[in-house]
């Protein structure tokens, strides 16, 4: 078969998050925004790339990124953990996606077989090891979307590859401290030649109880992804970094990297400067203040309507379970909702893995409205 009948006779979907977004009509409310989209930026970022372009913001990086913010992530990294951190150990990429895509695409040329993955997942990281011919398998989570450690542990082979989320997207479930030593006590018993990945890109939108710790003051052979795109309402700049104690793994990831990108956007990496030197702190507070009063208008309103949920304390994301008020499809009934006239977005959880669940995004000023809609949806329905 040529390449052109292939074409022909391949589907190519969209993922469902954007297919949901697509048939939004044009009254209805979006409490599907994977950004704060409604939150202004904070001017330091604005300053910082207007300043770059009088000096070197439109030049080109070294592959790995700009020096400047490498080392400004390794000192901030380096108190997170103790361990000592260089630029050497640092690459900025186009985003977390890119992060996980290059670290992938490297471990994989390493002999990489397997990947495991929470049963509810960002779809990327079920997407990505695909395309790379890795073994994907789901390991389970307990009733309020921690890690089920003895089934993780009795699926784990000393090369695996693991990726852990948090605070999560979809879930909102931010592990505490006692959680992470109870999983890093397993990793450094099983997983003794292989790699945690570790999502962290909401890791300072925390509204509620202990602040998020970095998995690599847990375990050593922890790599560390994280951006601005969703602390800073900056999603579009497109700015994540990859933290590594292995500077050979870190040259091996911007090697394979660099054949895609070349280098990271030098304009946007100067705009990240401020955020890791935590000049942007109080916007960022700000952002959680209002992200909490969200996430409580919101579960007052689920609370009312007997719909069940675990209440989320980061990231901006509520999960609650709605099956069983429909008798249709979730993801039909999500995209009804998007299409008709005043309706409300909200992200069937088939994107995550979880078709039961929807995804609602509390980055919204419309949130009470946009909830008052959703259950008139249901209630219909």
């Amino acid at each position: 078969m040529s390449i052109d009948e292939r074409l022909a006779n391949t589907d190519f979907p969209l993922p469902t998050i954007r297919q949901v977004n697509n048939a939004k009509h044009h009254s209805s409310i979006s409490l599907g925004l994977g950004e704060l989209k409604d939150f202004p930026v904070d001017g330091q970022i604005i300053d910082a790339i207007q300043k770059s372009l009088l000096t070197d913001g439109a030049n080109y990086t070294a592959n790995a990124g700009l020096p400047a913010l490498r080392t400004a992530i390794a000192s901030k990294h380096q108190k997170v953990d103790g361990y000592t951190y260089s630029a050497e150990n640092i690459l900025i990429t186009v985003g977390v996606q890119n992060a996980l895509y290059a670290v992938i695409k490297t471990l994989a040329k390493l002999g990489a077989k397997r990947i495991l993955i929470p049963e509810i997942y960002f779809g990327i990281y079920w997407k990505i090891p695909q395309d790379f011919g890795l073994q994907v398998i789901t390991y389970p989570l307990i009733e309020n979307f921690g890690i089920d450690l003895i089934a993780l542990s009795n699926l784990l082979l000393p090369d695996d590859l693991v990726i852990i989320n948090s605070p999560a997207n979809p879930t909102g479930r931010v592990f505490t401290v006692q959680e992470q030593q109870e999983l890093a006590a397993v990793l450094k018993s099983k997983l003794t030649q292989g790699y945690l990945i570790s999502d962290e890109i909401y890791s300072q939108l925390i509204y509620e109880g202990e602040p998020a710790i970095s998995f690599s003051a847990f375990f050593d052979r922890t790599l560390v992804l994280d951006g601005i795109s969703k602390s800073s309402a900056a999603a579009g700049l497109r700015v994540g970094w990859i933290v590594t104690r292995n500077q050979k793994l870190a040259q091996a990831v911007t090697s394979n990297n660099a054949t895609v990108i070349s280098c990271p956007p030098t304009i946007n990496q100067y705009a990240a400067i401020p955020v890791v030197q935590g000049l942007t702190k109080v916007t960022i507070e700000k952002y959680n203040a209002v992200l909490r009063q969200n996430r409580d208008v919101a579960i007052n309103l689920l609370d009312k309507n007997h719909i069940p949920y675990i209440k989320p304390t980061g990231s901006f994301y509520l999960f609650p379970k709605i099956s069983q008020l429909l008798n249709q499809s979730v993801k039909q009934f999500c995209l009804e909702t998007a299409s008709q006239p005043d309706g409300v977005v909200v992200i069937p959880g088939e994107a995550f893995g979880a078709p039961n669940y929807i995804r609602i995004s509390l980055a919204s000023l419309q949130i009470e409205e946009g909830m008052d809609r959703l259950i008139r949806c249901l209630k219909i329905k």
